[in-house]
């Protein structure tokens, strides 16, 4: 009786295993789809003679993230962004066992596939330095670095690039949690439209906030990238952009993680309690 019990005990220690390595494949394919789709169309923007425009950009972005969440919703549930994965083991919703394997999947996407883009636009990249006389790790290779990274705008504030990542966060967080909310009706039987809702609302943040501040709503959509640009010529400044304050560089890491946190607890505690206060 011991060994038969023994053996279902590790048999399901085993499926376990396989589901989070499964879960995990799904965050890294997810997130690294975002990451292929978004940085692909600042590539071709920059390096090639296709333009796109903020909206067109924007979009692409927005269309990236409503793509990868159909894609890996129905076995991971698509976090595809540390900040909403930490969000989730806070809030208690969330194995804490998953949390660090979820958020390396996540970045590790991220990173291998700035790594195809990089390979793929190798050529034009390469022709584009020598034409403009570009040398990686200078000031001069931040218009090339930005194609892949975030860098905030270094003519405000580090306190206010630190508030507009965060309240930008923050209002994704809370009309993420609410296209979810199963309490409301609508998207509890049109559940299929969400994915689309949620990368329209990336595209309408990215084209209000991008011209005050460029922001990532993401830790692993940036991390990624630029832990690549460090050891493929940009060095330290893949994470500095050549500003002193090296303090910039947390901004696109820690704003959306605060962000995040801040604005599940304002959908938490003032939004769902005040409905449910009111209709009692």
């Amino acid at each position: 009786m011991f060994q038969k019990k023994s053996y279902r005990f590790c048999k399901n220690e085993n499926f376990k295993k396989k589901n989070i390595i499964k879960q995990c494949f799904f965050e890294f394919f997810g997130t690294g789809l975002i990451i292929f789709f978004g940085i692909g169309c600042l590539a071709a923007s920059k390096l090639t003679n296709i333009n796109f425009n903020p909206f067109e950009t924007s979009c692409i972005w927005g269309l990236a993230v409503s793509i990868s969440i159909y894609f890996s919703s129905s076995i991971s549930g698509a976090h595809l962004n540390p900040a909403v994965t930490i969000f989730l083991w806070l809030s208690s919703n969330f194995n804490k066992s998953k949390v660090l394997p979820y958020i390396i999947s996540q970045i590790f996407g991220s990173f291998f596939f700035t790594i195809l883009i990089y390979f793929l636009y190798y050529d034009v990249l390469i022709e584009f330095e020598k034409k403009h006389n570009i040398i990686r790790g200078t000031q001069e290779s931040l218009n090339l670095a930005s194609i892949f990274c975030v860098y905030p705008n270094y003519q405000n504030s580090f306190v206010y690039d630190l508030i507009i990542e965060i309240f930008s966060t923050a209002l994704f967080m809370i009309i993420l949690l609410e296209f979810n909310n199963k309490k409301n009706n609508f998207f509890l039987y049109h559940s299929s439209i969400v994915p689309i809702l949620i990368g329209a609302l990336v595209c309408m943040i990215n084209l209000v906030i991008t011209p005050l501040n460029n922001i990532s709503l993401n830790p692993a959509r940036d991390l990624g990238p630029k832990i690549f640009l460090s050891i493929t010529g940009w060095g330290f400044f893949s994470f500095t952009g050549g500003n002193k304050n090296f303090l910039y560089c947390l901004i696109p890491l820690i704003g959306p993680i605060l962000g995040a946190n801040l604005g599940g607890w304002i959908h938490k505690k003032i939004l769902v309690k005040n409905f449910f206060d009111k209709n009692k």
